[in-house]
């Protein structure tokens, strides 16, 4: 916190209270940031990598428009996103556990599905919620982000009075069993300030003048890092504010369905990406920042474009096998077709898919196990479920 003394991006003002974890009373300080800018200057550099980026998001584009149903894309990458973004928060889940755990009948999901797995679901009700909106004219706005905030951490430890509202209390970031003077970072207190805060950075967000004047990739870059300064929510930012990464894309109309997942790439790297968040409160540099979001944004384009290219080589792979040794098996095609979106499934969830009789689907899901399409899913809780290996591996490359 000392280098943020002298920041020419915010400033510093003394906080105080109670922590209950050691008993005593502390004085700190906490970092307020001024409003973002209306103009930016950027090197050359940083213009050549966001020109790269925004390249590589049309060719994901246009390659996700060649798929029948772009809900197909739109729902690995944001699976994908909520296995990243969920990871950089401290809470882990494996790819199969989550589709596993979605083909789980509501009634089953309780007893069976770790609450690791439930917080990652969160995520997933939470974004798809979010597309949908947006989909529907309704804002990006705080009352949006609020619900949303209140979805990602519903059931969790930190879903407490206040959730899905702007924090009343103070946050500190990086203090979990430590003292709060060896915070890495104190969020601006909480008030009428961070309340007008936020609605500033709503109108940033939201303003035609600002979308004139400055390009898209560098827009979600400022509004990324002034969320995660401002922390709003007690918990959740983190989360949040990757979601709205992806939400002013499809708001700007620069890919037409949730097609990225930026967390993946940003989990690699995820000491970098701290270390930049904190630098920008300390120097005002935007520059190496912006640059840092552009290759993200970049490198993830390049990794669905892939991911999409390898999975419809698969789906047509797959098809040809099955038609070839299941003649007369309609069915077994059909689900054989709708792997690359639904790579685990139970009789009854493909029964509710597909239609047919629950028998008739039993026989095309024993059918494609023989021929090795499909195989058991291991874990004994989710003995009822079959696996395609294959495209859980391309999902999560």
């Amino acid at each position: 916190m000392q280098d943020l003394h002298s920041s020419p991006v915010g400033q510093l003002v003394p906080v105080s209270g109670h922590d209950p974890r050691f008993n005593e009373s502390y004085e700190a300080h906490a970092f307020v940031p001024c409003d973002l800018p209306d103009t930016l200057a950027m090197s050359d550099t940083t213009w050549h990598i966001i020109t790269e980026a925004m390249t590589e998001l049309g060719r994901l584009d246009t390659a996700a428009a060649v798929i029948p149903s772009p809900d197909l894309v739109a729902r690995i990458a944001t699976r994908r996103e909520a296995i990243g973004t969920s990871a950089l928060e401290g809470t882990y889940a494996d790819l199969a556990d989550l589709f596993a755990a979605e083909v789980l009948p509501e009634e089953d999901r309780e007893g069976e599905i770790p609450p690791n797995v439930k917080e990652v679901m969160n995520y997933t009700r939470a974004s798809d919620a979010a597309f949908t909106w947006l989909r529907e004219g309704r804002p990006l706005g705080f009352s949006m982000l609020s619900e949303l905030q209140a979805e990602i951490i519903r059931g969790t430890s930190t879903d407490v009075a206040g959730s899905g509202a702007i924090r009343e209390i103070q946050v500190f970031i990086g203090v979990r069993h430590r003292r709060i003077g060896a915070a890495r970072f104190v969020p601006p207190p909480p008030g009428d300030s961070l309340v007008a805060a936020c609605e500033r950075w709503i109108d940033w967000i939201n303003s035609p003048t600002i979308s004139a004047s400055i390009q898209l990739i560098p827009r979600i870059a400022l509004a990324h890092y002034q969320f995660e300064t401002l922390h709003p929510f007690i918990d959740g930012n983190g989360r949040l504010g990757r979601l709205v990464a992806v939400l002013q894309m499809l708001q700007d109309g620069v890919i037409h369905a949730p097609v990225i997942s930026l967390s993946p790439w940003l989990k690699h790297n995820a000491e970098e990406y701290r270390d930049h968040l904190l630098r920008i409160s300390c120097t005002g540099n935007w520059d190496p920042w912006v640059a840092f979001i552009a290759e993200a944004i970049k490198n993830e384009a390049i990794s669905g474009r892939k991911r999409i290219l390898a999975l419809l080589h698969f789906r047509d792979e797959i098809t040809r096998l099955v038609q070839e040794n299941l003649p007369q098996g309609r069915l077994a095609f059909e689900i054989a077709q709708s792997l690359i979106e639904h790579p685990i499934l139970s009789v009854a969830d493909s029964t509710r898919r597909h239609g047919r009789t629950n028998q008739a689907n039993r026989n095309a899901i024993n059918a494609l196990v023989e021929l090795g399409v499909l195989e058991h899913y291991g874990p004994i809780s989710y003995a009822r479920l079959y696996l395609n290996r294959r495209v859980l591996s391309i999902i999560g490359d």
